[in-house]
């Protein structure tokens, strides 16, 4: 079937409402209802409808979203909306008519964080209009929020919280206050909705208790953080040199039979383990006994267990510490909380073990359990294409190793794969769906992909979709990573692209091979013309890896070349970009 013809997801989902309580009987019955809409038979149309009570009020359900988890939220509260019988609608930020947001007397609201407080690309404008002179009062309209984000930032779901204050400030009125949800956001989610539903039914009793009402809600996803697919490894193997400073790792993983799917573009997550020597240090710290039962949540087990499977310990955030202080009360921790500076400074790269050493006082093993986070997934680019590699996912993981204030430090899960898994053995995985990192509909749109050493795992990816589905569009590769003999992630699979023809340019920057270092950045810069004229021509440019350096770096080199190649103001340039962006040709994967 060509892609022209396939129901979106909000359509699936409706579909999947409509079906999944009719009888055998009656799935025949809209079989035949169906073919007779399709033959154009006359009689088809008048054939019994089915009277579903509707109420006379209209629910709008908003989302704004960076990879996707709160359009996944929308849509279930859009299907539960349904089945208790009111008139509603689900739309993105970025397709609704702002106009529309004086009529509403219901907007439920799902919006993530991207960043240091910024809206998602797709909420920019919905963000400036509802904020902004033109932004209508609200008297007549109830509304409710949802913020997704992440604690690690110290913007924690500042979009969602900016939303709810203005809105309120427009005069419209909370059914609930604002709620906020970290990285594992199920729970929270599943919470507000049925706060949410709960109060609905207030609105319209008669409504709620009809019998087309009482359907059960869609399906929930079959795996994700809190319900992960156990998943046999393959194979692992080490794709740089031993005597590489980087210690990258290639890993497949199989998905035979768990009917788990999954899109170029999309990561996995994995749940680890926390690193043994750093739960020792800990326990005995404590001077505790891991075998001790403990509570974590609403589940009974030992502290080693607590602390190995459940619980954050290698990264710390601004929030624990200030928990941690609030039962020590240390003079020294306290300003380090007041200071912005010193505080980032001081998290980068500090684990649990470092707070009880750095900022001692009285506090007992139950109690400074209570303070830390949950163990939260990791998650990585995927880095094979669903096409080629059948039933199977491949990820590209770099071991996180280091040393600080005299002792040897680990990433959770980097750690956690490379020295305790190996082929024939199991890990916990779900899908991570992300929107924002998409192939083109259009196969003949050019690409243009930069990536820093394991930032080029979904790039991998993208050519061997490409490649499966004989696409015709270009496809240009920005590669960097440290020494090209030790470090070339991938390079016997890019030439044989090259080969093919399915990759056409191929440019490289190895910072350590020559006295001055060279990044991806300079090979753009070098092609500046080359690759202005691929903007020109549709071309979607993709940037994946770090956040702060190399992902800024890239998009301030690419502002240079759209201002200095297309012959225009800073400002324009700038408009240019956000163009690119709110047009989905400039896709970024950062972290």
């Amino acid at each position: 079937m060509g892609k022209e013809y396939q129901i979106n997801q909000e359509q699936l989902a409706q579909l999947n409402q409509l079906i999944q309580n009719l009888s055998a009987d009656q799935l025949v019955w809209v079989n035949g209802y169906i073919s007779g809409i399709i033959n154009g038979k006359d009689d088809a149309l008048l054939l019994p409808k089915i009277s579903v009570p509707k109420s006379a009020e209209s629910i709008t359900i908003l989302y704004g979203t960076h990879t996707g988890h709160s359009k996944e939220i929308g849509l279930d509260l859009y299907d539960k909306v349904l089945a208790l019988g009111f008139n509603a609608k689900l739309q993105g930020v970025d397709d609704y008519k702002k106009n529309d947001l004086k009529k509403e007397k219901y907007v439920f609201l799902i919006i993530s964080t991207h960043g240091e407080g910024d809206a998602p690309i797709q909420a920019e404008d919905f963000y400036e209009y509802v904020h902004g002179t033109r932004a209508p009062k609200l008297p007549d309209t109830k509304y409710a929020v949802l913020a997704l984000g992440d604690k690690t930032y110290k913007k924690y779901c500042q979009t969602g919280i900016d939303f709810d204050q203005q809105f309120t400030k427009l005069g419209a009125q909370a059914i609930i206050p604002v709620q906020t949800s970290d990285v594992a956001y199920e729970e929270v989610a599943e919470k507000w909705i049925e706060t949410i539903l709960n109060e609905l039914k207030t609105l319209a009793p008669e409504i709620a208790s009809s019998p087309q009402s009482k359907s059960t809600s869609a399906p929930k996803k079959k795996f994700n953080r809190s319900n992960p697919y156990y998943a046999e490894v393959l194979e692992k193997v080490r794709i740089t040199t031993s005597d590489s400073e980087k210690e990258i790792y290639h890993v497949e993983i199989s998905l035979e039979d768990s009917g788990i799917e999954y899109q170029a573009g999309d990561s996995i997550g994995i749940l680890p383990n926390n690193p043994i020597d750093l739960v020792d240090l800990l326990i005995n710290k404590f001077e505790d006994d891991p075998e001790r039962i403990v509570t974590v949540g609403e589940k009974e087990l030992s502290l080693f267990r607590a602390l190995q499977n459940k619980l954050e310990i290698t990264v710390l955030n601004q929030e624990v510490l200030t928990k941690y202080n609030a039962l020590v009360q240390n003079k020294d921790l306290e300003a380090l909380l007041n200071n912005e500076d010193k505080l980032e400074e001081y998290l980068y790269g500090a684990d649990a073990y470092d707070l009880l050493e750095d900022y001692p006082g009285e506090i007992t093993s139950d109690q400074f359990l209570s303070v830390l986070r949950v163990l939260y997934a990791r998650l990585y680019s995927i880095s094979s294409g669903p096409s080629a590699n059948p039933e199977e996912v491949h990820i590209t993981i770099a071991s996180v190793r280091y040393q600080q204030k005299k002792r040897d430090r680990k990433g959770a899960c980097s750690s956690y794969v490379s020295d305790e898994i190996n082929a024939g053995d199991h890990i916990p995985i779900y899908i991570d769906k992300n929107e924002a990192f998409r192939l083109p509909d259009d196969e003949n749109k050019p690409l243009i992909m930069v990536g820093a050493g394991t930032g080029v795992a979904p790039y991998r990816s993208f050519l061997q979709e490409r490649e499966q589905n004989s696409a015709k569009g270009k496809n240009w590769l920005f590669f960097g990573n440290q020494r090209f003999k030790k470090d070339f992630l991938y390079q016997v699979e890019w030439q044989k692209f090259l080969k093919k023809g399915t990759l056409q340019k191929l440019d490289v920057a190895f910072s350590r091979d020559q006295e001055d270092k060279e990044y991806v950045q300079h090979r753009l810069k070098e092609n500046g013309n080359e690759v202005y004229q691929w903007l020109e021509n549709g071309a979607h440019f993709y940037i994946c890896g770090d956040k702060k350096y190399m992902a800024k770096d890239v998009q301030d080199t690419l502002l240079e070349i759209i201002q200095n190649e297309g012959g225009i103001t800073p400002d324009k340039a700038e408009e240019y970009l956000k163009n690119l962006k709110r047009e989905k040709r400039l896709l970024l994967d950062v972290y």
